[in-house]
């Protein structure tokens, strides 16, 4: 059967990600001989080759914004060409510029929300639970595209944070996502120069820093934390998603 068919550019180490969370859908990725290609019935509603390209690039934002969220250590890849395959097999191509991303482990067999440890296979992957968690709400969608900057820094965390509760109408500690002394140490953390340096949300002064400031690392894998377990609770709210919650 014709299909379209688009090459995702970039370290095997960051594009073997995409068949594995994200293998079923409208818009799906596969694996040919080493290649990772996006397909699906998504692309054949389109017109062209670029229109093609364009969505397969916002499909790639999404996609790596949720795998991402799972494990910090992979990068975003590009979009490549776009194929045309015949009812023969035969292929044609149409190139598209654009750039590939450039030690590193991954972290995919032990993400745990909620005290859980994600099973290697389900019927939808984690990555497709989360994307669809995200999906149902705005504040959601932000907050995820959030942590997705390159070199987030203290008001991009604390910003993710507002919009999970912003989400949830009510703080995070409020419903259970972390303790109180958790929020008020992040929060703290984030607000005071004399705490998280020149990335501050605040001046010298302002507000008292916590006793026991958060590192950098620290505040990203508390937000972190918090948004997987909101993205959960997004996703099990969708009609007939009990099945599917997130592990």
């Amino acid at each position: 059967m014709a299909r379209w068919l688009v090459q995702i550019d970039g370290d095997r180490f960051d594009i073997e990600e995409l068949p594995y969370w994200f293998p079923s859908g409208e818009i799906y990725a596969v694996e040919e001989n080493s290649t990772v290609f996006l397909v699906g019935s998504g692309l054949e509603q389109l017109a062209d080759a670029s229109k093609i390209h364009e969505a397969a690039a916002r499909v790639i934002e999404d996609f790596y914004s949720v795998i991402y969220l799972i494990d910090p250590g992979i990068r975003r890849p590009s979009v490549g060409a776009v194929f045309r395959e015949n009812d023969d097999g035969t292929r044609h191509g149409f190139a598209f510029l654009s750039a590939v991303a450039s030690g590193r482990s991954k972290a995919r067999a032990s993400v745990t929300i909620a005290g859980s440890t994600k099973p290697e296979r389900s019927r939808l992957s984690q990555a497709q639970k989360l994307l669809a968690g995200s999906q149902r709400n705005r504040h959601l969608q932000v907050a995820l595209s959030l942590l997705s900057i390159p070199n987030a820094t203290w008001p991009h965390y604390y910003r993710c944070l507002e919009e999970i509760e912003s989400f949830l109408d009510a703080k995070v500690s409020e419903v259970g996502l972390c303790s109180a002394s958790e929020r008020s140490r992040f929060s703290r953390t984030a607000n005071t120069p004399e705490a998280s340096g020149t990335n501050a949300r605040h001046g010298l002064g302002k507000f008292d820093p916590p006793q026991n400031p958060m590192s950098s690392a620290d505040g990203l894998s508390f937000v972190r934390q918090i948004l997987l377990k909101a993205l959960s609770l997004a996703h099990a709210a969708q009609p007939g998603s009990q099945e599917d919650a997130v592990q």
